[in-house]
């Protein structure tokens, strides 16, 4: 090998040496590999459509009664991989199991439902990301709605609140993060005096109200309901309408 050459190969060498150096470098040295820095998968990434369901199904057998709990599969995080959401519904008034299948329960007998939405994790790990409670004696926890916008699957909550001569009206639309946290894609609240009650700062006006309540009526539309329980109270005329009373009944369908 001439002289020449030696040398260049050894400029190509360094030349070399110097890029995957500065490539270690982001705000501080970097321990590790190029491909270590790439980012990791979220626990179940690795798993299949069928491997996480079956994982779910499981899960659910081992720690649910299928009569007196209703189950859907849907994809609330957008990872492409399903969750399981459970609705449970505990104690009749009576204190003995509900059945929810078929009909059995009506609003006369309901009094209290928890939903989970399960998430199935690598190596048959399976854990809960998201909890709702609706009772019928705290009628604030409210409603729980699937909604599907542009094709992707999204919780809608709705609580029309009234008491105390006060209304407290809120509703939200939203998905899910890997960690369980609600990512927003909707998200409105408005104040009113009801029954009577003092108007305060910051109350919503008539027209406002009445833009609420339109928005409410479209996103809940179409949705699916998954547990809802409640007196719904007619800001205009300061009543209450009827009792709105619906539950998810289905057992590993998909939403």
């Amino acid at each position: 090998m001439d002289r020449r050459h030696a040398l260049s190969v050894v400029g190509l060498f360094l030349a070399a040496a110097l890029v995957l150096g500065l490539a270690r470098l982001d705000g501080g040295w970097l321990q590790g590999r190029a491909e270590d820095r790439l980012p990791r998968p979220e626990a179940g990434q690795g798993m299949s459509a069928g491997d996480t369901r079956r994982t779910l199904r499981t899960y659910f057998s081992d720690h649910y009664s299928e009569a007196s709990c209703s189950a859907i599969y849907t994809d609330l995080t957008h990872d492409g991989l399903e969750e399981l959401l459970v609705l449970a519904v505990e104690t009749g008034r009576t204190g003995e199991p509900v059945s929810l299948h078929g009909g059995t329960l009506d609003a006369d007998h309901f009094t209290r439902a928890s939903v989970t939405v399960l998430q199935a994790g690598e190596g048959g790990a399976v854990f809960p990301i998201y909890a709702f409670a609706c009772g019928a004696e705290h009628r604030q926890w409210g409603e729980l709605y699937l909604k599907k916008e542009e094709g992707l699957d999204y919780l809608l909550w709705y609580a029309p609140y009234t008491g105390a001569g006060r209304s407290d009206f809120q509703i939200a639309l939203f998905s899910l993060g890997q960690d369980g946290t609600a990512l927003d894609r909707f998200r409105e609240r408005i104040f009113f005096p009801a029954e009577g009650g003092e108007a305060r700062e910051g109350d919503a006006d008539e027209a406002a109200i009445s833009s609420f309540l339109e928005r409410a009526e479209a996103l809940l539309e179409d949705a699916q309901p998954v547990i809802a329980y409640n007196t719904v109270h007619d800001p205009f005329t300061g009543s209450d309408g009827p009792r709105r009373f619906a539950y998810l009944d289905t057992l590993f369908g998909t939403y």
